[in-house]
């Protein structure tokens, strides 16, 4: 899967024009170490890539390689331990209004009316409240709740509390908009209607997408590129190009370059070959003649 050579000319010029774009962002060398009583812990190690401005990522990797580490670290919530990281070539020292950050927990305030939870950046950032009011107007609309913009947390569904917080992040108009596993609450049906709106709202507004997600199929079907995490200490084992033309719909998952692009993020996860399963002793717990084959 790695080099352009089996892109079709259309998807070769796709990631020429991609290539072209600035650098939003630019890691290098990044490493994360935890301190423990029974020795550090290496979290991260020589991880570099960079990032061009409207480009959709994601990360995966096995669990427990430190994938929400590094978005935590990108946003500016935990700081790196070696390496650097730039943004439009200024270092990221901390949280900043240029990096809006969307959790899989539902993360907005219950006391708070909706179109009050989107207002909260821009009134912190000294906006008045009428233009505050606006802005949180305006990306209520951007993610289809503008009918729901006086409704509470607790009214909401969850795939629409999610939909809310990504308004909220939009609404500091950041250069980054990072996703750490944002829809892996939610039931099949909801993810997937999520997923299409992510990608609307992504075509049509000026952002960079970090998407950190466990689910092979979603980091297809989202990404221009999937940054492959290995294990422990999390490195970069090799970042794919997603040949897929844009826009995608459930329809694409069952696309060739689509099942040929998610077998191979398989295989680089767990192995060319599936992973036995370990037989359980055999305990019997109901009469011998009653049998389900």
């Amino acid at each position: 899967m790695s080099g352009r050579s089996h892109m079709d000319p259309a998807m070769q010029e796709r990631f020429a024009r991609i290539d072209a774009r600035p650098v939003v962002l630019e890691v290098k060398n990044l490493g994360k170490i935890f301190p423990s009583p029974g020795g550090d812990v290496v979290a991260l190690q020589n991880i570099s890539f960079s990032v061009r401005r409207r480009e959709f990522i994601t990360i995966i990797g096995p669990s427990g390689c430190g994938k929400s580490t590094l978005a935590r670290i990108i946003a500016g919530l935990e700081p790196h331990s070696s390496g650097e990281m730039l943004l439009d070539g200024r270092p990221v020292t901390g949280p900043d209004r240029d990096r809006g950050m969307v959790f899989q927990g539902y993360t907005l305030f219950p006391w708070l009316s909706v179109v009050r939870n989107v207002m909260f950046g821009p009134s912190l950032a000294g906006h008045t409240n009428a233009a505050a009011e606006s802005e949180a107007r305006q990306w209520l609309e951007v993610v289809g709740l503008s009918a729901f913009a006086d409704a509470y947390p607790h009214q909401l569904s969850g795939g629409m509390k999610q939909r809310v917080a990504i308004a909220r992040a939009l609404a500091n108009r950041p250069r980054i908009l990072l996703m750490d596993e944002p829809f892996g609450a939610l039931d099949a049906q909801t993810r997937v209607a999520l997923q299409q709106h992510l990608l609307q709202i992504w075509m049509n507004v000026n952002v960079t997408v970090i998407f950190i997600t466990h689910d092979l199929d979603e980091a297809a079907l989202l990404a221009d590129r999937v940054i492959v995490l290995a294990a422990r200490p999390g490195r970069i084992q090799e970042i794919v190009e997603v040949p897929l033309p844009i826009p995608r719909g459930p329809q694409t998952l069952h696309d060739p370059l689509f099942l040929a692009t998610r077998r191979h993020l398989e295989e680089l996860i767990h192995g060319p070959a599936a992973t036995a399963v370990e037989p359980l002793p055999v305990t019997r717990m109901t009469p011998v003649g009653d049998d389900v084959w």
